[in-house]
């Protein structure tokens, strides 16, 4: 399956939205700030056939060299799509899409951020080019203020967004319910991570059958230092006097950037509508300035 654009040229809307507001104070995702010494590294990628979703400024990508079965001559520069990780194999993260220079995008009067489909040209900064990127980022990055440049970040491949770094997280305490199979871990610092996410258990120690308990599973809760998920009933576990959280996906993957500036609000971002294709501003997003 290939990425398509979505376009109706046919309709008409109220083209002013978003530019008469208080502040104008603020970036858009997707753009580098003007540099003699990094606009000459901007390269071109063809969106691969692969993609589901249309491309646009701000995306984590991958690179592949061009010209395998299936793909289009060297010529027109490497193939690239979404970014899986920051390991991954066979798309890790090598660089983000840009909107700059990108005269080939899509835009409509429904959706007017600029896309584009597969086999159609995208730019992109690859690491290591020190390019300042403005990125959507989530705004609990602005406790990193007035802290090094060089602190731990990570991407969020899903959301396609900057957020906290989570690494290794320590376990205090918990307890295992026998007959339901909840798990109540205590966790040493509060989390910043969600209902829902993917969360990997090592190192358990207890009294009881406590080795069972570790493992990747989904937290049920995540409030203030509690955590909760189910490992199954039955287990025999009994008390956990410790151990590490790690949570799933990028958040303990820590991106190799420097943080320039963060702006918790007024700064345009994507939102993008997988039911009707149309990918529109947010005018009072939250960006950060990475140089990559």
């Amino acid at each position: 399956m290939s990425a398509n654009v979505t376009i109706n040229p046919y309709i008409t809307s109220q083209g002013n939205a978003g530019l008469f507001n208080v502040s104008s104070t603020g970036v858009r995702q997707g753009t580098a700030y003007p540099d003699p010494s990094t606009r000459f590294r901007l390269r071109g990628c063809t969106l691969s056939s692969t993609e589901t979703l249309p491309m646009w400024g701000g995306v984590g990508v991958y690179m592949d060299v061009p010209g395998g079965t299936g793909n289009p001559s060297y010529t027109l520069g490497p193939v690239c799509g979404r970014a899986v990780s920051l390991t991954d194999a066979s798309k890790p993260l090598l660089g983000f899409s840009v909107f700059d220079q990108d005269y080939s995008m899509i835009t409509s009067p429904q959706s007017p951020v600029p896309l584009i489909g597969s086999y159609g040209m995208v730019n992109v900064y690859p690491l290591g080019s020190l390019a300042r990127i403005a990125v959507a980022c989530d705004p609990a990055l602005s406790t990193l203020r007035q802290g090094p440049i060089n602190a731990n970040v990570s991407w969020d491949f899903t959301n396609q967004m900057l957020v906290p770094y989570l690494g290794t997280l320590t376990i205090s305490s918990g307890t295992y319910n026998n007959t339901t199979g909840l798990v109540t871990l205590t966790m040493s610092a509060p989390v910043t991570f969600d209902a829902g996410d993917s969360i990997t258990i090592a190192s358990l120690t207890g009294t009881g059958a406590f080795a069972s308990l570790n493992g990747t599973f989904t937290a049920l809760s995540a409030t203030g230092t509690a955590v909760t998920y189910n490992a199954g009933a039955s287990l025999g576990a009994s008390t956990i006097t410790g151990g590490n959280l790690t949570v799933g996906g990028a958040a303990s993957q820590a991106l190799a950037v420097k943080i320039l500036d963060i702006m918790t609000s007024g700064s345009e971002t994507v939102v993008y509508s997988a039911s009707t294709g149309f990918a529109t501003w947010n005018y009072n997003g939250a960006c950060a300035i990475i140089q990559i």
